[in-house]
């Protein structure tokens, strides 16, 4: 495993090392940092891991919220 030498702007360097967590390298940094889920696991993170019933039931509750909004001004698509 080679090394190799980058410049950092200080602000790039601040921010990374504020990513760094205990006994991480700056290498676990960067990797950790890049790694690339997959949609579906970027939004399960995000979501904290809500699952499909909850993403059905938010779907029912707009779609019942727009009909509503719908009838109440008269409008149809």
């Amino acid at each position: 495993m080679g090394t190799t030498t980058i410049s950092l702007r200080d602000e790039a360097y601040d921010r990374l090392r504020a990513a760094k967590r205990e006994g991480e390298s700056f290498s676990d940094v960067v990797l950790r940092l890049t790694d690339s889920p997959t949609t579906d696991e970027q939004i399960a993170a995000l979501a904290g891991g809500l699952d499909a019933d909850f993403a059905d039931a938010v779907t029912e509750s707009s779609e019942q919220v727009g009909a509503s909004l719908e009838m109440e001004s008269g409008e149809t698509e």
